[in-house]
Order: structure tokens, then sequence, then C-alpha cells
């Protein structure tokens, strides 16, 4: 089992989320694969609640979670900002460039993402 960085697991669990699709614990855990326990799964959500990323809701025995959408920055504005300034470039720039694992269908990938963006301005 691949233990993630802590920081890491945040982002993966945002990604999930992504949609605004409520979901539990056991839900999150099972996309993530299982690689880390339910019970940091489960921590790691409680603290994205906590930070205002994630609003969540009990139902029945359980809780619901789901992005918040609110006009204070997200998690990944605020690293964005510490780290690399205000220009998104600088980060993708960044990411793209410290990958040793990139493929040329992950290339690939991105090209796809661009485009499907430039699209959705135009």
């Amino acid at each position: 089992m691949t233990k993630r960085a802590f920081g890491e697991l945040e982002s993966q669990i945002l990604y999930i989320l992504r949609s605004g699709e409520r979901k539990t614990v056991k839900d999150v855990h099972q996309a993530l694969g299982g690689e880390n326990s339910y019970n940091t799964t489960m921590t790691v959500m409680t603290r994205l609640a906590e930070k205002k990323q994630l609003a969540r809701e009990k139902i029945g025995l359980q809780y619901e979670y789901w992005i918040l959408t609110s006009s204070s920055p997200s998690l990944l504005d605020k690293l964005k900002q510490k780290f690399f300034g205000v220009k998104t470039t600088t980060l993708v720039s960044y990411l793209i460039e410290s990958a040793d694992d990139l493929s040329d269908d992950d290339l690939a990938e991105m090209e796809k993402l661009i485009q499907k963006t430039r699209n959705a301005k135009k």
C-alpha cells in the first residue's frame, strides 16, 4: 500500500468531490482505491470541513460531504498564492517540469484539457 503525502490526500479528496455531488467517507475511500485507511480518509475530510473547504451534513449515522462554493479562496488558490504568486502558468509549469512520471498519454490528456478550456472561453 502506497502512502500519499497529507496535502496530496487532501487534493485527491477535493478532486473526487469536484462535481459537487454529495459523498460519504466510504464513497471517497473507495474512489481513492483504499490506499489509505478509512480512518485517515475520515480525518482528512473532517479537517477539510473545519478549514471550510468541504461542507457536511449528518444523514443517519454518517456524514455526507461536498465542496463548499464560497467567495473565500479555495485550498488550491491559497497554495498557488503562497508558493507561486498569482500566475497559474507558474504553478502548471512547475508541476509539469517536476513530474518524472508523465507519459505521452498524460500529455495528450493535458492537451485535450487545454483545448477544452480554450473552447469554453470562446
